[in-house]
């Protein structure tokens, strides 16, 4: 019995260290892509200041919607929407990697 619970308890840490190691290579991929496309405008990271005052933080994005939401809207044409907005329209992946890395810099 103890066997099989230490068993069950190394699979879940492995499979939670994964995701962890998978959520920090999303957010890093997600940031190389905001430098990329989107910094000339947003502040990207937690502690710069963007050159568009009407363009939101990526820090406090989370504050003013839902990122699901904005995960959606980027899949959906949100670059098209906005003349500003760079000639730029992710795949699934690429929005999933932009939006780990505003989770990870939300104030």
């Amino acid at each position: 019995m103890k066997t099989k619970e230490l068993a069950v308890c190394a699979a879940l840490a492995l499979t939670c260290g994964s995701a962890i190691a998978g959520d920090a290579e999303s957010a890093f991929r997600g940031k190389r892509i905001a430098e990329a496309n989107c910094a000339e405008c947003h502040a990207i990271a937690r502690s710069d200041a963007g050159a568009n005052p009407r363009a939101p933080a990526f820090g406090d994005l989370g504050k003013l919607r839902s990122l699901e939401t904005l995960r959606q809207e980027m899949l959906g044409g949100l670059f098209l929407r906005h003349a500003v907005m760079p000639d730029f329209e992710p795949d699934a992946t690429q929005a999933d990697d932009i939006v780990t890395y505003m989770e990870s810099i939300q104030e």
